[in-house]
């Protein structure tokens, strides 16, 4: 993967606000059941929207999908 954050750097140069809104942030996801995601979850997005569709008819869809709730399903 071409762009991996270095997740110590972030941690060193946060203040300690930042570390705070961090480690609750963290512990509302855990307790809302949500995982961070993982290579294999980023690689199966990678084909969520056609390269060559404009980026414009993506935030369309997507807007679409949050107003409509429920299950969604990627074009």
């Amino acid at each position: 993967m071409a762009n991996v954050i270095d997740e110590e750097a972030l941690e060193r140069n946060r203040t300690p606000e930042q570390r705070e809104a961090w480690a609750r942030l963290l512990k509302q996801a855990e307790a809302q059941g949500i995982k961070p995601l993982t290579k294999e979850d980023l690689d199966a997005m990678a084909n969520a929207w056609p390269e060559d569709e404009n980026i414009d008819d993506f935030i369309a869809a997507v807007q679409q999908w949050r107003s409509e709730g429920g299950e969604r399903e990627m074009p």
